[in-house]
């Protein structure tokens, strides 16, 4: 058992707002936390993510830059999943101590504990960097970041995520080749298969011809947030294409499933919006 510090008491009940569908609340909590410990990366981390909930990009990236810029000088740690998450909220309430220490130095955790993290602190920076630069419209910026998300990942599902966004941003930007290069890290890493790649797994597969069209969009069934992740992929490779209408009505499907906190799904109201470098042709 582990006691909680100040900083773990903000992050665990700004991760349970989140999931409660709060997001507005779990960045108050944060931004008072911010107040009392300025700068603290973790915080950082955590609003930045939330930020992009809000639609906040410009502070999400703003937070999330800071954070970056601290990584140099502060050990990578293991983040928990949200299943894990949940049950320390109410050990807090209780006045327990948590299960497990939320943020342990990655040098610490043995391969048999790590199946209890999900991600590392510098990869999901970048990534969440990333993800709030390329919805804002800065696809230059978001391709270079991924590729940084994507050396800093330790799991196959931050690994396949950062190749699929950044495959992305270059098809949009035009850097064809770079992108054509991607596919062959990805053919690297699939051995490191793991479930929880599911959506940006099916999508490289996509982009690299061991996956039609046709057999993805029949997976677009059940979970908003997959069917979200999924469409937005296949929305992206119509366009790719050239068949803009296809592309429309797939991305009014990821936009049907209602999952307004999935990051395809922001993705699709800034194609919408013409943010930046996306939009969808006339």
């Amino acid at each position: 058992m582990t006691e909680p510090t100040s900083i773990d008491r903000a992050v665990i009940a700004a991760r349970l707002q989140g999931y409660l569908g709060q997001p507005a609340a779990a960045v108050d909590i944060l931004s008072e936390a911010l107040a009392e410990n300025p700068g603290e990366i973790h915080l950082l981390r955590y609003r930045g993510h939330r930020r992009i909930t809000l639609r906040d990009f410009d502070g999400a990236i703003d937070d999330l830059r800071e954070a970056a810029a601290q990584i140099p000088d502060v050990p990578d740690e293991l983040e928990l999943y949200q299943n894990r998450v949940a049950p320390d909220a109410v050990n807090l309430v209780l006045g327990r101590s948590l299960a497990l220490p939320h943020f342990p130095r990655v040098e610490d955790v043995e391969d048999a504990a790590a199946a209890d993290y999900m991600t590392s602190l510098h990869a999901a920076i970048w990534y969440h960097l990333g993800v709030a630069e390329y919805v804002s419209g800065d696809l230059a910026a978001a391709a270079g970041t991924f590729a940084r998300s994507f050396d800093a990942s330790l799991h196959y599902e931050g690994k396949v995520a950062s190749l699929d966004w950044q495959y992305m941003a270059l098809r949009r930007l035009g850097r064809d080749g770079e992108a054509a290069a991607l596919l062959d890290t990805f053919a690297s890493v699939q051995h490191e298969w793991d479930a929880a790649g599911e959506g940006y797994d099916q999508r490289m597969r996509l982009y690299a011809g061991t996956l039609e069209a046709d057999a993805l969009r029949s997976e677009i069934t059940g979970s908003a947030i997959l069917t979200a992740t999924l469409g937005y992929g296949l929305g992206n490779w119509y366009l790719y294409s050239g068949d803009v209408e296809a592309a429309d009505a797939v991305f009014q499907d990821v936009l049907a499933t209602g999952a307004d906190a999935a990051f395809a799904y922001i993705a699709v109201e800034s194609e919408i919006a013409g943010r930046g470098d996306l939009g969808i042709p006339a």
